[in-house]
């Protein structure tokens, strides 16, 4: 009569075949979720500014009744004090800029609605282009969407014509750790 089943050494083959695979999943696992944070949160950011182009597409006149409502905008800061947040805003002096008055939630100011980074990551390099390509390095980051168009004003300068937002994460290999969110003046929003 013949016995069916595993012998012992074919079961511990089939569990050590298994835990070398378990094993490598899991040793993986702190990479993969750090690639998976720095990619939601530069897409988040890409959404808050497409957020901000929308506003400014639908607004037709000011909330107080004025003409001189510019449009919505979204502000950047690098300095490690503010680089883990970024701000929608209401340009409602039409100066193309981000007037932070007494913060968010203050009555002097223009912020809109404050953004926190919580996934570690850091925007940790704020750069404009102009049409030759020429980069020129900026701590602080305006984009503002007038009222009514899709085009940007970018750090309330004709001559940029996109700007490159790096997102940076604390861990991991330096070359695979950042993100780039790329804007135009045409309105079309990158994240590479």
């Amino acid at each position: 009569m013949k016995q069916r089943g595993f012998s012992l050494i074919e079961l511990m083959v089939a569990v050590g075949i298994l835990t070398i695979i378990n094993i490598m999943i899991f040793a993986s696992y702190p990479e993969f979720s750090q690639k998976m944070a720095l990619k939601r949160t530069s897409e988040e950011i890409a959404l808050i500014a497409r957020q901000a182009q929308a506003y400014a597409l639908g607004i037709k006149k000011s909330v107080s009744g004025g003409d001189n409502y510019f449009g919505f905008g979204i502000h950047f800061d690098k300095k490690p004090a503010n680089s883990k947040s970024l701000i929608l805003f209401a340009d409602s002096d039409s100066d193309k800029t981000y007037d932070a008055g007494d913060g968010c939630g203050g009555s002097s100011t223009e912020c809109f609605q404050e953004f926190k980074i919580d996934t570690g990551d850091v925007i940790s390099e704020l750069y404009t282009y102009n049409s030759f390509n020429n980069s020129t390095q900026v701590n602080t980051l305006d984009i503002v969407y007038p009222r009514a168009t899709s085009m940007a004003t970018i750090n309330n300068d004709n001559t940029s014509s996109y700007a490159k937002i790096t997102i940076k994460s604390p861990r991991g290999n330096e070359a695979k750790n950042k993100k780039y969110i790329k804007i135009w003046i045409s309105g079309q929003i990158s994240v590479e």
